[in-house]
Order: structure tokens, then C-alpha cells, then sequence
């Protein structure tokens, strides 16, 4: 899949991973737990307290997960566990526009879930051992940031088979639902 060609960088997208057991089981069950405490996570961004925001809300498909993808680890030494991936495409008008701000609010809070599943941040030499929970920020819309601790888009993301696979998947299901809804509002 050529990744110049789509225009990706519409929405929020992460990418989740896990090699290890955490407090939740399995790194299968570690995702799946993880799966509602991000949603909840990202829908403190939105406002959803007005009746029109709300009605929106239960119409529209904001959350756009693909299937768990078992992938080898990527740049360690040594023998790891194998990681289960998944992906996280955050699309629709209740998303708020990306900043800085809420880009950082974000990180906070997903380094707060990786450490209550059990992840411990090392030293850079030693960031390449299994984990129970990994969470990356792929990209938000045009946000870029390049901090040392806070990199988007991520600069990596494209040359990763654990990324592209899923992207294909949810962008061939996001792609099929936005045409749908253009034919069924042009039909209406």
C-alpha cells in the first residue's frame, strides 16, 4: 500500500501493543481492557455535554479500531515474546482540532495506562524490552511536534509492517462508511 497516495493524516491515530502479561491477563485481554479506557480517555476531549453534541455523538462512528495482528518484536536483542497490535483511527466533528496542549494531555494520560498495566519507562538503551502496554501517538490531523519526549507525527510509523497492516484495515472500513453515508445523504 503507498501511503503518498491517502490521505492519512486525517484524525487521531494510535497504535497499541503488547508483549507481556499485565494485571488484566493476557496481552490479548490487556488490549481489549485498554480498548474502553482509551475511548474514555479521548471522550474527555470532546465536549458531549450539550443535547445536539450527544445526539451527534450516538449517530456518528468516532472510534475506529482494527483487528489484534501478531507481529515479531522489532529492533531488540535477544529473544522476546511475539506482540499483539492493534490500531486506534479517531475520526468525526466531535474530535476536537489537535494542539500542542491536548497533544501533551494525551501522552500524560496514556503513559498513566501503560504504568497502572504494568509498564516501567527505562532509560533509552533499554526501551526495547517487552511490555504490557504500549501506547504511540501515529499522528493527530497536520500537529507536528518535535520534542524530545513527544514526536508527531511519529517518525517511524510508515516503515512498520505492525502499523501498515492495520491502517490498510481500518482505512478500507472508514473509506467504505464515508461512502455510504455520502449515498445515503445524497438519496435523502
Amino acid at each position: 500500500m503507498e501511503l503518498s497516495n491517502l490521505n492519512i493524516k486525517n484524525g487521531l491515530c494510535l497504535s497499541l501493543g503488547a508483549n507481556t502479561d499485565s494485571k488484566f491477563g493476557s496481552p490479548i485481554n490487556s488490549l481489549i481492557e485498554s480498548k474502553f479506557r482509551i475511548e474514555k480517555i479521548i471522550n474527555n476531549l470532546t465536549d458531549l455535554n450539550h443535547p445536539e453534541n450527544l445526539e451527534k455523538y450516538i449517530l456518528q462512528r468516532m472510534f475506529n479500531w482494527s483487528s489484534l495482528y501478531k507481529t515479531s518484536p522489532l529492533g531488540v536483542v535477544g529473544k522476546q515474546p511475539d506482540y499483539i497490535n492493534c490500531l486506534l483511527l479517531v475520526k468525526g466533528d466531535l474530535l476536537p482540532p489537535s494542539s500542542n496542549e491536548k497533544a501533551r494531555f494525551l501522552l500524560k494520560e496514556f503513559q498513566n495506562l501503560e504504568k497502572e498495566f504494568g509498564r516501567n519507562k527505562l532509560s533509552g538503551e533499554q526501551r526495547w524490552l517487552p511490555r504490557p502496554l504500549d501506547i504511540d501517538i501515529l499522528w493527530w490531523d497536520e500537529l507536528c511536534i518535535n520534542d524530545d519526549d513527544l514526536k508527531i507525527p511519529h517518525p517511524r510509523f510508515k516503515n512498520r509492517n505492525f502499523i501498515i497492516s492495520p491502517l490498510a484495515e481500518v482505512l478500507s472500513i472508514t473509506q467504505r462508511i464515508e461512502k455510504l453515508n455520502v449515498k445515503n445523504w445524497v438519496l435523502n
